[in-house]
């Protein structure tokens, strides 16, 4: 699956998506514990839209920035 992303997407968007995915702690702790403070923030943002990095996550991904990556 990774050489397909590569393909598609741009190495900023990766690289966006990859933090987003391993770095970012609201999402990281929001997609690990799906309740609480941390996944709300997430669910809002997925709404509303403003974060460059949620963005790119979901565009790599296929799925919002709340929920885990499909298994690779």
């Amino acid at each position: 699956m990774q050489e397909n992303v590569e393909a598609q997407w741009d190495e900023k968007t990766l690289r966006r998506a990859q933090f987003c995915r391993d770095k970012c702690t609201a999402c990281r702790l929001g997609r690990e514990r799906g309740k609480g403070l941390f996944y709300r923030i997430v669910r809002l943002e997925s709404k509303l839209r403003f974060c460059p990095w949620c963005r790119a996550y979901e565009k790599v991904y296929g799925v919002p920035a709340y929920q885990k990556p499909p298994r690779e």
